[in-house]
């Protein structure tokens, strides 16, 4: 059978690895000469603290490591420091090589070779290297497309032939491998929750204090407390789970240290002196949440992330607008009237945004249709909130209208626009 492995490369820059005097031996300066005429050339002789700063400087295609046993371990814990190390052959007699293949060296030695035989030993090593890199790089590709297409079945509602069949066609037409697209998918598909959950932050802070008043008016106190009780459970859910996706996390940081503020002041029966701290807390929570949302955006640069955004921030409006009609008796009543003016503004000038979006299925059209109804049921009661009666139903209102959005969101969120965009 004929053999269809690659020769293996010829790594013409060598990194020495070892104490300086191991280099002085009367066998080593004939090996190198011999290395340099066939044009494997020594870039550097690095020590173990000098390592890390040689092999950036020098970006060496092989390494040669050469100590004794004394000296081996402490060489082997630098080379452990750099990451990823290049492919090197190891001369030492010790019992320590099972640690090689880990750090890079594929070949370990006895003694030193030839020039030639070192020569043929560094290539080796560097084919060896190769061929793991692909292998390894083959079941990173094939875990990526198993997490894909997961998310294509249940985002889609798609068996598993047709999901991979979606991923095909898009890596065909697009000239990338199929690697790459499952990645773009999760990755797509992890920025899209990141953006809801920050957006679900800013509904939350307004959500949490709107219950508040429901409380101190008692309005439905009962219900008011249990679905404090869930959302101060949602907030600490997502931000662990923004955490986790996120890897800039000064922004996470900055909700935590909000939300801390905020939490504290839910604690208790909600006074007016207590609700007027956990309005100014929750604007607070709103306004890093709202820069956490926009940083994941950009970060997408995509239109189907803009709707996640937008559609999030509706959901922020509807709770706003439901807590400023509910604190109107409080001191800052004129500051709650103006801005139930801009939110009812906003709201509308987003509700039609996301009507016209043309990034649309079936099935999110209808959920629009359910938001507009909800959203005009919630506008009559906005017009009358006198009375506990009315107030109650403005509650209602407020919370069919979320249920609604939350849906819409998550399709959004879920779209296979956003997914293979």
């Amino acid at each position: 059978m004929k053999n269809t492995l690659p020769e293996p490369a010829f790594p013409t820059r060598l990194l020495l690895l070892g104490r300086p005097e191991a280099w002085l031996c009367a066998e080593w300066p004939a090996v190198e000469t011999a290395l340099g005429e066939a044009g494997c050339t020594v870039v550097a002789r690095a020590t173990r603290h000098s390592l890390v700063r040689d092999a950036l400087e020098s970006s060496p295609q092989a390494l040669l490591l050469w100590a004794d046993t004394p000296e081996l371990s402490e060489l082997l814990d630098g080379l452990a420091l750099l990451s990823p190390a290049p492919p090197g052959v190891c001369i030492a007699n010790t019992a320590e090589r099972q640690r090689g293949p880990g750090l890079g060296l594929q070949v370990w030695l006895s003694a030193l070779p030839s020039a030639e035989e070192l020569l043929q030993q560094l290539r080796w090593a560097v084919w060896q290297a190769e061929r793991h890199a692909a292998l390894q790089a083959q079941l990173d590709d094939r875990k990526w497309t198993e997490r894909a297409k997961g998310l294509l079945m249940a985002g889609q509602e798609l068996d598993e032939a047709s999901a991979f069949k979606l991923m095909r066609e898009a890596a065909m037409h697009a000239h990338l491998r199929l690697g790459e697209v499952a990645r773009s998918v999760v990755r797509a598909a992890e920025m899209a929750e990141a953006l809801n959950l920050a957006g679900q932050q800013r509904m939350l802070s307004q959500r949490l204090v709107k219950l508040m008043a429901q409380r101190a008016a008692g309005i439905e106190a009962r219900r008011a407390k249990v679905l404090q009780d869930e959302s101060c459970a949602r907030v600490d859910a997502n931000l662990a789970r923004l955490q986790a996706l996120l890897t800039a996390t000064e922004a996470v940081q900055a909700v935590n240290k909000a939300w801390a503020t905020l939490r504290a002041l839910l604690v208790g029966k909600p006074t007016a002196a207590i609700l007027t701290q956990a309005d100014a807390a929750a604007e607070t929570l709103l306004t890093v949440s709202d820069q956490l949302a926009g940083a994941i955006e950009a970060g997408g640069a995509s239109r189907p992330l803009q709707l996640v955004n937008l559609c999030g921030r509706q959901r922020m409006l509807s709770q706003r607008l439901a807590k400023d009609a509910l604190l109107a008796d409080l001191p800052q009543a004129g500051a709650h009237a103006a801005g139930m003016a801009a939110g009812l503004s906003a709201f509308e000038a987003g509700l039609l945004e996301l009507e016209a979006a043309p990034l649309s299925s079936a099935e999110i059209r209808a959920s629009q249709a359910l938001v507009r109804d909800e959203w005009l049921r919630l506008l009559r009661s906005l017009r009358d909130v006198q009375g506990p009666e009315a107030a109650a139903g403005l509650a209602r209102s407020s919370e069919l209208l979320l249920a609604q959005l939350d849906r819409l969101t998550e399709q959004y969120q879920q779209s296979l626009q956003l997914i293979l965009g």
